[in-house]
């Protein structure tokens, strides 16, 4: 304020002398005036001093900034004023007396008046701002208030990525990305085969891109997770095997790892035995015996037919050795049977599963009597054929197994009654010769009714097979015969004749097919009887 003042007063004082100036310079002309006239002016060279020195009529105008406002000093020290003349008149000068200057502060001002703005505060240096990066996005400038500097930075933080380059500028690339770290993939198991990576989007991820590995059983941990075989029950207890076969063990893996197996081998089944309460065919279950797996259970067949048993299971209940036929025997069957009369009985075991025999005795299966007859391995196969003559009585019928290696016994026995006595005969040609005289009737022919004492000759056939049978009485034979031929138990003829030559008999061309019993009889016309010569033929 007081250079102001001083530079105020000084204008002042300098605006009076000029107006003095005038003053005198009017007084003088309007003396010359009064005074009497002298030589006109003298040029000289024109001086800024407020005087027309070359006569031209103008005051200093080779100054033409004269009087001019102009300021003086700088920054905060700078001063108005005019332009006056100089001290020697050859120039101008500014009449502004500049202030003194004051501490330099940041604001874009020079404040202590050196020619230099806000010098010393390192403007335009780069600079990192506030954000938590260290990245220098900015320069030193001043700041808004206070004189002091601040960094133009006003970016946000600048994130590192996981790309190869140090972009929040600390120093180092990819840190806090664990980049070359062992890990595992999205796969589904645990194990660690890859290693951290940077992705393209600049995120970390795992390398692994192997598919899932699947746990096995196999003594590895495969999926690298809950340990060895988790999963599969390997080592607990376990049973294979049923009935007599049942065995323990623990599991193990399976050979193909996918599952577990029991180490234990099923025993080896044997043959069943019904009703022991044990097991030994191991199929889960004790066998149930067969109604008649016990003499005491003999089934009566004494009408005849086809009767089926299983005795794969039955016990056997005697040995049969001195039974004329088959081994020592195995598992067998009882059967019972009546006859009220001498008849022949046929009976076959065609269509059972193993090697059988039939066994005939006397008396009742629980007490058996004398041993009748034995058939084991006809018409050449494994099972059993024949026909008897048997006296009246009870009888018991065995189904046997060959021996005890036979491990099957579906068995078909076919039993059938003959209706009458005879004489068995091979199935070929051949005579017989008799007499009916004093013997019984038995049967008619069917073509001719009668009342004739009768005599029967039997035989039996193989299966699948077919014999073509001829019979006559026509030599040998005394009285007036009759002839026929038929199957078992049918009552039937194949053929029947009567007075064919003379008063005897003749037929051929009958077709007999096995398997089965199949009669010849000699017959009588009437009451007729007495003795005969029967001629056959069976092809």
């Amino acid at each position: 304020m007081v250079r102001g003042a001083v530079r105020l007063s000084l204008y002042v004082l300098l605006a009076s002398v000029a107006a003095c100036a005038t003053s005198d310079v009017s007084s003088q002309e309007d003396a010359a005036v009064d005074a009497p006239q002298t030589d006109a002016c003298a040029p000289t060279s024109e001086t800024c001093n407020g005087a027309d020195d070359d006569c031209d009529g103008d005051e200093d105008e080779d100054f033409p900034t004269l009087g001019d406002a102009c300021t003086a000093g700088s920054g905060s020290c700078v001063a108005t004023g005019v332009y006056v003349c100089d001290e020697a008149g050859t120039g101008v000068r500014c009449n502004a007396m500049p202030g003194d200057g004051g501490a330099e502060t940041c604001n874009g001002i020079d404040d202590d008046c050196d020619g230099d703005t806000d010098e010393g505060f390192g403007l335009g240096a780069p600079c990192d701002g506030a954000d938590a990066d260290l990245c220098t996005e900015g320069v030193v400038v001043c700041a808004a208030a206070g004189g002091g500097t601040t960094c133009s930075d006003l970016t946000d933080d600048t994130l590192e990525l996981c790309n190869g380059l140090d972009d929040d500028c600390d120093g180092a690339m990819d840190e806090g990305f664990d980049l070359g770290t062992a890990c595992d993939g999205p796969d589904t198991d645990a194990c660690v085969e890859g290693v951290i990576v940077c992705a393209a989007n600049g995120t970390a991820v795992c390398s692994d891109m192997t598919s899932s590995t699947v746990e096995l059983c196999n003594g590895l941990d495969d999926d690298c997770q809950n340990g060895i075989d988790d999963g599969f029950a390997v080592g607990g207890a376990c049973v294979v095997g049923l009935g007599a076969c049942q065995r323990a063990g623990q599991y193990v893996c399976s050979t193909d790892g996918t599952g577990v197996v029991c180490s234990a081998t099923p025993g080896t089944p044997t043959a069943e035995i019904c009703g022991d309460g044990i097991d030994q065919d191991c199929n889960g279950s004790d066998a149930m015996c067969p109604t008649n797996d016990a003499p005491a259970g003999a089934i009566n067949i004494s009408g005849g037919g086809t009767f089926t048993v299983d005795l794969t299971a039955a016990r056997n209940d005697q040995d049969y050795s001195g039974s004329f036929c088959g081994s020592t025997g195995g598992r067998d069957v009882f059967y019972t049977f009546t006859l009220p009369a001498a008849e022949v009985v046929y009976v076959d075991t065609f269509g059972s599963s193993y090697d059988s025999v039939v066994r005939i005795f006397a008396g009742a299966c629980t007490a058996l009597g004398a041993h009748q007859v034995c058939y084991d391995a006809q018409c050449s196969g494994t099972q059993s054929q024949g026909a008897l003559q048997l006296a009246a009585g009870t009888y018991c019928l065995v189904v046997d197994q060959y021996s005890s290696f036979h491990t099957t016994g579906a068995t078909t026995l076919t039993f059938t009654r003959g209706g009458r006595p005879g004489t068995a005969i091979a199935a070929a040609s051949g005579s017989q010769t008799g007499t009916t005289a004093g013997g019984t009737n038995h049967s008619s022919g069917s073509c001719r009714t009668n009342s004739a004492p009768d005599v029967g000759y039997h035989f039996t056939l193989c299966p699948a097979t077919t014999r073509t049978v001829g019979a006559n009485t026509c030599t040998g034979t005394s009285y007036d015969s009759v002839i026929y031929t038929g199957k078992a138990p049918s009552s039937t003829n194949l053929q029947c004749n009567d007075d064919s030559c003379g008063l005897q008999s003749s037929f051929t061309g009958a077709t007999a097919v096995g398997p089965g019993l199949f009669w010849l009889i000699v017959d009588g016309y009437s009451t007729a009887s007495g003795a005969f010569t029967l001629t056959y033929t069976i092809n």
